[in-house]
């Protein structure tokens, strides 16, 4: 069993990955985009952390339906954003009613912005409406990381950065 799954893996790391956007092929990669494995390894150097990940998990299979069901879920660009929001959350809710900051600034680099000028303001402003809600007090951390990252969503879409949350 186990030979069978490490031929399966290195097959499967061996395949290439696609080119050109609309073309048969295109989109992400199943084993190393998608699925368990791409949560827990993101970075380039552990695709076949991912890869192994994946296969042991469940064969691959959650990660080959993420892949061709919903390939929008499959951006590490989501995962990035969502991982720096989560792990700095005090400090980005800091740079953000201040309008700007190096952790404001990290954030636009995981998403693709070219100028951090917009994003701030926009976050800002978004970030306003939730912190003044009167239930924003009772929230944990996880639900404030949530409310940050799409509100960092929304400001992504307006200030035309390259990322896709």
């Amino acid at each position: 069993m186990k030979k069978t799954l490490l031929a399966l893996a290195a097959i499967i790391i061996a395949l290439p990955t696609a080119a050109k956007a609309g073309e048969v092929g295109t989109g992400p990669n199943p084993y190393t985009d998608c699925g368990i494995g791409a949560a827990l390894f993101t970075s380039p150097d552990y695709h076949w952390a991912a890869v192994l990940s994946n296969v042991i998990w469940d064969l691959g299979t959650t990660a080959v339906t993420s892949a061709v069901s919903s390939p929008e879920t499959c951006s590490k660009s989501k995962v990035h954003t969502a991982a720096l929001i989560l792990e700095t959350l005090p400090e980005m809710e800091k740079d953000v009613a201040m309008g700007e900051g190096e952790y404001v600034l990290a954030l636009a680099e995981t998403m693709g912005c070219s100028s951090t000028d917009g994003l701030a303001a926009s976050m800002r402003q978004g970030y306003a409406g939730v912190v003044s809600d009167a239930s924003y007090d009772a929230k944990n951390d996880i639900e404030r990381a949530t409310a940050m990252y799409n509100v960092a969503r929304d400001a992504a879409a307006t200030n035309s950065c390259t990322a896709v949350l």
